[in-house]
């Protein structure tokens, strides 16, 4: 039965991406090559391969969708942003040299259930993985500042998992291209490369976010105002098991997003509520934010208003004494309200409303947030008590 395969523009140039159609119908297994395929986790599978002799790349597809182009003497491929208990249907297909694809073979997949959480960026000693102490101090002033700052704007409040500005991630294997970043604006005298998927795609809005991770390296890439193929207003690297900041505490940096900390920093997962918790605290942005001051761990702000505003590095936290489960709000609001309880949120950004920043659907290929029983589109968050927030003590950097 043939596929009907849809290409992507992204990535290196030089090979078709029409595979031949139909495929086989053995799954896998051809009579000069080899091709196989296995789960090696709820979120994550590996295709391995064979070389044919008149193959020199790879076209890795996952439900009809181009996934990465590698070279064929790699022999391996791992794939990531899978679900849980879900079927998968990869075709690979190889090419030779003049971009002629000389046989595919279908591989099947299947992902076990969800056993273990779903890990969590940084070290564990990072400030966004450690949780609020019990006997956290709020900062003088805090109920003025939060109304200023949170409350005045919580009708605007969304948990931002839109194709447009919501962050999308992507996932780097050792056998994707090496890009040298180009750079338009900020810190372009600093030399970016970095390994990234041809699936890989910024968000859809003005700001064209994207995070690229490569678990190979433990490297992160963050990209803001990004275009294919590949270069970015700003871009840094920075390392996935760190702090969660561009550079330490009390330097002067910038970064992908104001206050200088890492772009998939604070970023809610679907897998992180469809887990039932979040193990990190959230990343926050909002319309008020105050000028001419940085909050430790920022290194940098873009704020604009004056000191009763919140300023960026700031952490809030909602009262832990407020009943969560009492009230009458969908099971993904629950979880989003424990996390600001348990690991509250940093002030990342200024934006045109009090966002909770999330990630986009737009690199996985299929709509993660309603198998996490979300809605997408940036739904509200309104309904959290946003007056029964604090500011807890802020230093200035």
């Amino acid at each position: 039965m043939a596929l009907a395969l849809v290409a992507t523009s992204c990535g290196p140039a030089g090979d078709s991406d029409v595979p031949p159609s139909p495929f086989p119908a053995r799954t896998g297994q051809g009579t000069r090559v080899s091709v196989s395929g296995f789960a090696i986790d709820w979120f994550s599978a590996r295709l391995s391969w064979r070389q044919p002799s008149n193959a020199t790349a790879v076209q890795i597809w996952r439900d009809s969708r181009l996934i990465d182009r590698v070279a064929a003497a790699k022999r391996t491929y791992t794939d990531r942003l899978l679900w849980e208990r879900s079927r998968y249907d990869y075709a690979v297909v190889f090419v030779d040299p003049r971009g002629r694809a000389v046989g595919s073979y279908r591989v099947p997949v299947n992902t076990p259930a969800l056993t273990t959480p779903f890990p969590r960026l940084y070290a564990d000693s990072s400030f966004w993985n450690t949780p609020i102490a019990p006997d956290a101090r709020a900062e003088p002033g805090s109920a003025t500042i939060i109304s200023n700052s949170l409350v005045r704007y919580a009708s605007t409040a969304n948990l931002v998992n839109s194709l447009e500005h919501g962050y999308p991630i992507a996932y780097a294997d050792p056998a994707s291209t090496r890009f040298p970043i180009g750079c338009t604006k900020y810190d372009c005298q600093t030399n970016v490369s970095f390994r990234i998927p041809a699936y890989a795609r910024p968000n859809t809005g003005s700001d064209g976010h994207l995070v690229v991770l490569d678990p190979a390296t433990g490297e992160e890439l963050d990209m803001f105002a990004a275009a294919c193929c590949w270069r970015a207003a700003s871009r840094y690297a920075t390392s996935m098991g760190g702090s969660g900041a561009i550079c330490p505490p009390g330097s002067r940096c910038n970064g992908a997003v104001a206050a200088g900390f890492a772009e998939a920093a604070g970023i809610i997962r679907p897998e992180e509520i469809a887990q039932g918790h979040i193990d990190h605290a959230l990343a926050v942005a909002t319309p008020y934010t105050r000028a001419d001051y940085i909050a430790c761990p920022a290194t940098h702000t873009d704020g604009q208003y004056s000191a009763t505003a919140i300023p960026e590095g700031a952490r809030i936290q909602l009262d832990p004494g407020f009943d969560v489960q009492a009230q009458k709000w969908p099971r993904w609001q629950k979880i989003i309200a424990t996390a600001f309880q348990v690991y509250g949120g940093y002030i990342a950004d200024t934006s045109g409303s009090l966002a909770v920043r999330a990630e986009a659907n737009l690199d996985r290929g299929y709509n993660a947030w309603t198998k996490a029983g979300v809605p997408s589109g940036s739904p509200s968050l309104a309904d959290l008590p946003w007056s029964r927030f604090r500011l807890l003590a802020v230093t200035q950097c």
